[in-house]
């Protein structure tokens, strides 16, 4: 018997292989393989890094990109790759023209110009039949996705291959794009899926380590939408351009690759000017390299002067300079986005003092980079003040440092003030006399500044500059998603004689205190829906009534006539366009909810869906061990069976709980347990809406209610309906419109819905169903206007000392008759249905 047998049995279905290594021949540091045949058989590599590569984030990865490069596109698909201190093995079979390409090179590869050495036994197992065919697997995992074309930016039938080797059927097998052969069976697979293949109308190729494009050459002459190469290795320009020739799309993305780094970019890829409308979001006569002082210029090792918690005694001899200073912020595992870091850093700020604007932002090795100047109150009170602490919420303290005069300020160098003048101007829409400053950071002049808006005296200066330049003609400023906090000194505004309308939703005010000075300005329009002070008022004439008595002569509030309706306000629902108000109440989603709590009309949501339609439900519901767990069980279960949960590390969950069509959506949804909306509660979400298609993202309370009432010995239900937090996201599209006698309705079907289920919160539990809805049909009173119920809570609540909700639940109860709305207190407190939270 061999002195070494090893069995590998993967667990995922394939025959297990049997190492027993008939031929000890081991070859190294050599170009032939003598008399042995490589055969169909399974061969063993093994890479002798010798712990040289441990200075990489991804050593795997670039031991495979060596080894791709020294296969040179032979086909070549590695099993079982182990890893190890001093040397990492694997396993491949039928790769003939790659072992001879690795003799060729006597069994060396290159990685990150390191010369590695590697040896290579071959023979090592017998293949048996159904043992693991990672070219199979990959063909499966490719016909699946091309059954689940994906939307994105209002364009569908994408199809996404982004971080292609994470797919979990690829757990036990390399896999990747980076591979030329890999990249090459992938598109094969694709254009030989005639089914679908004319279906596509775009590539999601991002983060997948590709350097070379060539297999797209199958799919030429064919107008696309997008073709998304996005974080990849990308370096030659040469070899782009013959790649794609004959490859046509509307739009290319190739932000964050080596070949957009290049001093000759955009200019090298300008043949493919005929090829592309658009490179990452930009014409090609719009596209430019953006210079920074931190690729060329500084040297962070050892230019300036380093200010730390042990020197910044020395920072006053900085005092008066004009010179460049930069932060250098750690953070080695890279946990934060750029956004949510200056989120957080602005925070740190003194509002009392100079702007701060950081410039060239860049994160270089393991720290955030940006540089700063004429700042000097600013810097000194980060650190005198602050200690050079950056708060963030992982409950740790992050302590940076500053090197101070890295570079003098030259000519062609950013100017913050100029940027901000040129952003402004780009924002103004005469046609509508619109200044158009939502999510200004963004602005395409601002690539290389933050430029935060939650700093009063910043959006002071922007409304400086507005100011100066439509002076007569705006009538209309959008100031809407900027994190504001504070809209103070808003006198230039007053110049502006012909403003009338302010939209400030999606910010973070919290109260009216901090757009008071609006008030000074004749607005007839305001628009603050999406913002924290909308949800300090718990009726809906409170807040318009709030809002009169800051700004009396307005018309108009998020949208609602206040001449016509007065009293009414949509502040509970966060939309993107006015026009999308109807999606949130009959026309859609109120009618899809109110017809999914019905087992008898659950099935009329088959209108909603067709046969692309995909849905998803996820459940995480933490169960709180106690004397019901055993009844509550099983009812999350019903949810749990359809998630797309991983239980037991059950990747496969993940992508068969994927449900598409009509036929498959109703049977899962038929599945799930009656409910109840708590329709109070909901709080939703127009995310994008163009009049073609929306987003609309809806959450809130459910009562899952029971399908069987047990009674206890007290005559009481064991447990009746389950109270569960839900979010639900629909993706609808327009498909008809002009129907109806009146012309003028719309069919829509959703081709995208995620149901999540998850626990409720507290104050969910503590207000549920604590307003009552009637039915419409059953009044036969007159209604009260607006302001004689106001009176009428105000009363009870004084009465009954009753928290605000709990009145509006009972008087509402009572039809708004007063007198049988204290015969109904009188009753519910008695047969203790009033809980002691309800009482001021």
């Amino acid at each position: 018997m061999p002195a070494k047998i090893r069995v590998l049995d993967f667990g995922d279905g394939s025959a297990p292989i049997q190492l027993d290594y008939p031929d000890s021949k081991i070859f190294s540091n050599c170009s032939s393989y003598e008399d042995r045949v490589p055969g169909s058989h399974w061969s063993e590599i093994t890479v002798h890094h010798r712990n040289n590569l441990n200075f990489a984030a991804d050593q795997m990865q670039m031991i495979m990109d060596g080894l791709y490069q020294a296969v040179d596109k032979a086909d070549f698909f590695p099993v079982c790759y182990q890893a190890g201190s001093r040397a990492d093995s694997m396993l491949v079979r039928n790769c003939k023209d790659a072992i001879d390409n690795l003799f060729n090179q006597r069994l060396t590869i290159s990685v990150n110009r390191i010369p590695i050495p590697i040896s290579v036994q071959l023979g090592v197992a017998k293949y048996r039949t159904n043992q693991i065919s990672p070219m199979l697997r990959i063909s499966c995992v490719i016909d699946r996705l091309m059954k689940s074309l994906v939307q994105r930016d209002g364009v569908d039938n994408l199809l996404d291959l982004s971080n292609f080797s994470a797919h979990p059927e690829f757990k036990n097998i390399v896999v990747s794009l980076g591979n030329p052969s890999c990249l090459m069976h992938v598109c094969k697979v694709m254009h030989n899926n005639d089914l679908v293949r004319f279906r596509v109308n775009g590539f999601i190729l991002s983060n997948n380590n590709i350097r070379s494009i060539r297999p797209l050459t199958l799919f030429a002459n064919v107008d696309y939408a997008l073709l998304d190469l996005r974080g990849n290795q990308i370096r030659s320009a040469d070899r782009l351009c013959r790649d794609l020739e004959q490859f046509r799309a509307r739009e290319l993305l190739l932000d964050n690759n080596p070949i957009c780094k290049s001093e000759d970019f955009p200019n090298n890829i300008k043949p493919l000017r005929g090829n592309f409308n658009l490179v990452d979001g930009k014409s090609f006569n719009l596209l430019r390299k953006r210079f920074s002082p931190l690729e060329g210029e500084i040297d962070l090792e050892v230019d300036g002067a380093r200010i730390d918690a042990n020197t910044k005694w020395n920072l006053q001899g900085f005092a008066n300079s004009p010179d460049w200073h930069a932060f250098m912020i750690p953070d080695p595992q890279h946990e934060f986005e750029k956004e949510v870091l200056f989120d957080f850093f602005f925070i740190k700020l003194d509002p009392s003092l100079t702007e701060f604007y950081p410039c060239y932002y860049k994160y270089i090795k393991t720290d955030h980079v940006f540089l700063v100047r004429n700042c000097f109150d600013q810097i000194e009170h980060l650190v005198n003040k602050c200690n050079l602490e950056l708060d963030l919420p992982t409950d740790r303290i992050f302590r940076y440092h500053l090197r101070m005069n890295v570079s003098t300020y030259k000519q062609h160098h950013l100017d913050p003030e100029k940027c901000i003048q040129k952003a402004v101007s780009l924002c103004f829409v005469p046609q509508n006399r619109l200044l158009n400053l939502e999510r200004f950071q963004f602005n395409e002049s601002l690539q290389d500044v933050v430029v935060s808006l939650s700093s009063a005296k910043i959006l002071s200066y922007v409304l400086s500059v507005a100011s100066r330049q439509f002076m007569a003609t705006c009538s209309e400023i959008r100031l809407c998603r900027n994190k504001i906090l504070h809209v103070d000194k808003v006198n230039v505004l007053t110049q502006m004689g012909c403003l009338r309308a302010v939209d400030l939703s999606h910010n973070w005010l919290l109260n009216l205190d901090s757009i008071k000075f609006l008030g000074n300005l004749p607005l007839k329009s305001l628009v603050l829906h999406g913002n924290q002070l909308c949800r300090n008022y718990s009726l809906p004439s409170e807040y318009v009534q709030a809002v009169k008595e800051v700004f009396p002569q307005l018309t108009t509030l998020d949208g609602v006539d206040l001449q016509t309706k007065p009293g009414q306000s949509m502040q509970k629902n966060f939309l993107c366009d006015i026009g999308a108000y109807e999606l949130v109440g009959q026309v859609f989603l109120k009618n899809y909810l109110q017809e999914f709590e019905s087992d008898e009309l659950r099935g009329d949501l088959a209108k909603y869906y067709s046969n692309d339609s995909i849905f998803t439900l996820t459940c995480n519901y933490h169960l709180v061990q106690n004397h019901q767990t055993r009844l509550i069980l099983p009812r999350i279960a019903k949810y749990n069976k359809h998630g797309r949960n991983l239980h037991n590390k059950d990747f496969s969950r993940a992508s068969n709980s994927v449900y598409i069509g009509t036929d498959e959506i109703l049977g899962v949804l038929f599945q799930l347990p009656r409910v109840t909306h708590d329709f109070h509660s909901l709080q939703t979400d127009v995310m994008h809406y163009d009049g073609k298609m929306a987003v609309i993202y809806v959450t809130g309370l459910l009562r899952d209610e029971p399908p069987v009432m047990k009674m206890t010995h007290g005559n009481r239900p064991e447990i009746g309906g389950l109270l569960l937090g839900f979010s639900r996201q629909f993706v609808v599209k327009f498909e008809e419109d002009g129907l109806g006698l009146g012309k003028r309705a719309r069919r829509l079907k959703i081709t995208n819905e995620r149901l999540h289920i998850t626990s409720p919160s507290k104050n969910m539990i503590r207000n549920a169903f604590s307003v009552h809805y009637p039915d419409p049909s059953e009044r036969t009173v007159k209604e009260d206007c607006l302001d004689v119920k106001d009176h009428k809570l105000l009363l009870f609540q004084e009465v009954t000392g009753l928290i605000s909700t709990w009145c509006t639940s009972i008087v509402e109860q009572a039809d708004w008759d007063f007198e049988r709305a204290l015969k109904l207190f009188v009753q519910k407190n008695a047969d203790q249905e009033i809980p002691d939270f309800a009482f001021a």
